[in-house]
């Protein structure tokens, strides 16, 4: 056991050690591929949606029966973005077959697939030369048709595939559609944190994508199993926390996977080895002043009815009527018409996230930190 390392993971993934808890959302993942089922993952951003896919991978690598790949779509731009990502992560998935590279390389030779060194990680990369008169709307069915003949299962996750939606290409689910609905070997997991952008595509009877999937909706990890797991991790390198300590960041984080690990991840790293409320709440409130030059830039790029909406929301916490004379009163924002602007504005930015699949559908201030430090700020 390293000394050094860090139990709290704040990117990528390590072993099944160091991730909490999503027993039930694994094996139904699980259980959908091994029984040919795409599936559809819904969760709010920052829960932790990319960690269980690469659990999911790590589980299923382990039975060397399956090849898997990942592609997280938010950076795409468009189609062309969406082919390059694809062929190069299927490049990637296959590193000690030479022989499958070169097959590759070969195949998609009329795409001048050029491989670069990346210079951070001396890892060989490809690209695909999609200029000139080549249809890149053939491109992916082209990469999907060569995967499905290579006759092993292949997993597929596609992350934060909302994205597909602002391609400037209007025709990416039916082309994607069209050929997912012919593959025998490949599954597909598409994950994605705007829930609305989400159900449209996968549930609108109009959309090609529609009833295609099975859908996990991804939940916050419940507070006892988030207890045991971060006392576990603190005791394995004896380090000693009290049991208020660990409630505190549980409420104080809103049980946000990513909040949750950073916290704790910082409390760790602080080397403290008996940790108590005090030092936990004076932790937070640094990890709030590492932030603030961030958020007050925040400040400057809205407006000051977005401002005052969105310390609203942040005091609080969630707001399942943002349009009532109440609400509007209180925090003095104006008119019905102008808060409905404002949300508006603070949803597109991503300020704010709306969550549909709560018993009582609500908004909120999407980053947990931004919320406690405007809290902070004078009423």
């Amino acid at each position: 056991m390293r000394q050094d390392f860090n139990p709290f993971i704040l990117t990528g993934y390590t072993t099944p050690e160091y991730f909490c808890n999503r027993e039930n959302e694994t094996k139904r993942l699980i259980k959908n591929i091994k029984n040919q089922q795409n599936t559809t993952l819904f969760a709010l951003r920052r829960l932790g949606k990319t960690g269980l896919i690469k659990h999911v991978f790590h589980r299923l690598q382990a039975e060397k029966k399956v090849v898997c790949i990942y592609i997280d779509l938010y950076a795409t731009r468009n189609l062309g973005d969406f082919a390059n990502l694809l062929a190069n992560a299927v490049y990637q998935a296959y590193p000690e077959k030479k022989q499958f590279a070169k097959q590759f390389i070969d195949t998609f030779k009329s795409l001048r697939p050029i491989v670069s060194i990346d210079s951070l990680s001396g890892t060989p990369e490809l690209s695909l030369d999609l200029s000139g008169n080549v249809k890149i709307e053939k491109t992916i069915p082209q990469l999907l048709t060569y995967l499905e003949a290579q006759n092993i299962p292949i997993v597929i996750a596609m992350d934060e595939f909302q994205q597909i939606v602002h391609y400037p290409e209007k025709n990416v689910e039916a082309i994607l559609r069209t050929k997912i609905q012919e593959l025998q070997n490949c599954h597909f997991i598409f994950s994605g944190s705007h829930q609305a952008m989400m159900v449209e595509i996968f549930h609108h009877v109009k959309r090609p994508f529609y009833n295609s999937t099975t859908p996990i909706n991804l939940t916050k990890i419940d507070a006892a199993s988030y207890h045991s797991f971060i006392k576990k991790m603190f005791e394995k390198y004896k380090y000693t926390i009290t049991d208020e300590s660990i409630d505190y960041v549980l409420e104080w984080t809103d049980r946000f996977t990513y909040h949750v690990q950073a916290v704790c991840h910082h409390l760790f790293a602080d080397g403290d080895k008996k940790i108590t409320l005090e030092k936990t709440q004076a932790l937070c409130l640094e990890v709030l002043k590492q932030q603030e030059h961030i958020y007050f830039q925040y400040r400057n790029l809205l407006t000051d009815t977005q401002w005052q909406l969105l310390k609203a929301f942040a005091n609080e916490e969630t707001v399942t009527q943002p349009y009532t004379k109440k609400f509007i009163l209180k925090y003095q924002l104006g008119s019905a018409a102008i808060v409905k602007r404002s949300l508006e504005a603070l949803v597109t930015k991503e300020m704010i996230y709306y969550d549909a699949s709560s018993p009582a559908p609500y908004y909120a201030v999407n980053d947990k930190f931004l919320m406690r430090w405007l809290q902070r700020l004078p009423k």
